[in-house]
């Protein structure tokens, strides 16, 4: 029986560390670049339309029961956020060049999405709503702040789990009465942007709830993460446009982790992408605006430790719908 009691035990831990980096996969995603939002609330509102964006993405393809992530996610401006001078009113504003021409007004914007993880046994419902402010610091330069509340709801299906003894009071004890568990989260972030740079800070999980299902299990509680990504838009030439970029990631007592990214786009109707994750994978992505309101991204992650001769690979999908597009339109 010690022996099993160690088993559940070390099993626990597990579901500890799974649950802690769960929290934050929906943030770790290979296409937040493409869909900045649900890495930023702060980002809501960034442009003059309604995007909607959709993903789902499978990793370690060919495990069984292997972490498997969609969600939907939605952000838009509210209020004028630029005034168009007569003079310059056949300039799209989709244009960098046109922040020169126009005057940029303070606005708010409001966003939220929902996403939902599912690993082995157990499945994580994640929802998020934020508010973000605009302020434009000068004609070319802006920052946004943006509160939002979170909820997530654990939950354990237990015809998904297999043990090797059952009855086991250890393991009842850590089923108990209850198969979900929920907290709720509060987090914050701030966005600087130009039209040549951006910068932008992210937290998840300031609330640090414990994870538990009853009171005689209880798991350690969730650790704060933080977010920090910097980005240059580098003109190379009149249709190619380069983004290097960096994402920091810290948690305290975890590994500092970091991603080297860099994305090309051509004309604004195409883009590719390489990014690289600290030791751990090597991602290609690749993508296209299918007309001004519908775009479509993929992404695949090459896994760098043992593990990749285990299984396929990672693969991620999303498509964006970006309604009502005024970026498009001619003034």
């Amino acid at each position: 029986m010690n022996v099993m009691i160690k088993y559940i035990s070390a099993f626990l831990l597990f579901v500890a560390l799974t649950f802690t980096s769960s929290a934050q996969q929906v943030y770790q995603l290979s296409q937040y670049l493409q869909n900045l939002y649900v890495l930023n609330s702060a980002t809501a509102g960034l442009h003059d339309y309604t995007e909607v964006n959709l993903s789902y993405r499978k990793q370690w393809v060919g495990i069984n029961n292997s972490p498997t992530t969609y969600y939907v996610s939605v952000n838009t401006p509210i209020g004028k956020r630029i005034e168009i001078n007569p003079e310059s009113s056949s300039v799209r504003i989709s244009s960098p060049t046109a922040y020169n021409s126009v005057t940029r007004k303070s606005y708010h914007a409001v966003g939220g999405y929902l996403a939902q993880d599912a690993y082995g046994p157990y499945a994580m419902l994640i929802g998020s709503l934020s508010y973000t402010f605009h302020l434009p610091l000068r004609k070319d330069l802006s920052i946004s702040f943006s509160p939002s509340v979170g909820y997530r709801n654990i939950s354990f299906d237990q015809s998904k789990a297999k043990v090797e003894f059952s009855g086991d009071p250890t393991y009842d004890a850590y089923l108990g009465t209850r198969t979900s568990t929920a907290q709720m989260d509060i987090n914050a972030a701030f966005w600087l942007y130009h039209p040549k740079f951006f910068v932008g800070y992210s937290s998840a999980q300031l609330v640090q709830d414990r994870l538990k299902f009853n009171d005689q299990i209880t798991l350690e509680d969730l650790k704060t993460h933080h977010n920090l990504i910097a980005g240059y838009n580098y003109k190379m030439t009149r249709n190619l446009t380069l983004t290097p970029s960096v994402l920091l990631r810290y948690v305290n007592q975890a590994p500092f982790a970091f991603d080297l990214n860099f994305r090309l786009d051509y004309q604004n109707l195409y883009w590719a992408g390489l990014s690289y994750r600290n030791s751990n994978s090597l991602v290609a992505m690749v993508g296209l605006y299918l007309s001004n309101t519908l775009r479509f991204g993929y992404a695949f992650d090459l896994g760098l430790t043992s593990i990749q001769t285990r299984n396929a690979g990672s693969h991620e999908v999303m498509i964006g719908l970006n309604l009502v597009n005024k970026e498009k339109a001619i003034f």
